[in-house]
């Protein structure tokens, strides 16, 4: 059963505008792909980036997520994104991040599915260096118990949290937006 605050939010979503909304939840690279795909009306918790405003229109943001570098405590040196060279680096399949890494010249790139995994593979210590939204960082190196472990950086990215609609598809977008402003 989805739980949450985004849960809650669309369900109020749905009580001020009497229409009625079915969520998905998938890992990251799936939703985008099925979204380009034409199979969802909206993706949401989705940051806008150049590449993606090629085939979407996005609402106006609504949160501000920082994304710093996580490293293992016994990694020194670790301050921005020019000092990452030579390390592998984990982040999650889809995510701004990753195409953020690419441009600054990150070439070892460990990609997984969502960030629950690339945390649980930074307690089994096969990950040592992270670029992960802060917010979830800190929840599953809470959960997985290991926050102590790991040091971060500051931000080397604030993004802000959008929702997305097929390029084109204004009319969608003016709807969700006028039920998130009631």
């Amino acid at each position: 059963r989805l739980r949450g605050l985004l849960i809650d939010e669309w369900k109020l979503w749905e009580a001020k505008t009497g229409m009625g909304v079915e969520i998905t939840a998938l890992d990251w690279s799936d939703a985008v792909q099925r979204m380009k795909a034409g199979e969802f009306d909206v993706i949401d918790t989705i940051f806008e980036t150049e590449e993606r405003k090629t085939y979407l229109d996005f609402s106006r943001p609504y949160a501000r997520i920082e994304v710093p570098i996580f490293f293992h405590a016994g990694i020194s040196g670790i301050t921005d994104i020019s000092s990452l060279r030579g390390f592998p680096v984990a982040a999650k399949e889809g995510d701004a991040a990753v195409e953020l890494l690419r441009q600054k010249g990150i070439s070892t790139i460990l990609l997984f599915r969502n960030y629950e995994s690339i945390i649980a593979a930074a307690k089994e210590h096969k990950v040592n260096v992270f670029v992960v939204d802060k917010p979830p960082a800190l929840y599953f190196l809470n959960k997985l118990d290991i926050l102590d472990e790991f040091r971060h950086s500051a931000p080397i990215n604030v993004g802000q949290f959008c929702r997305a609609v097929r390029k084109g598809d204004g009319e969608t977008l003016r709807m969700v937006e006028r039920g998130f402003a009631a």
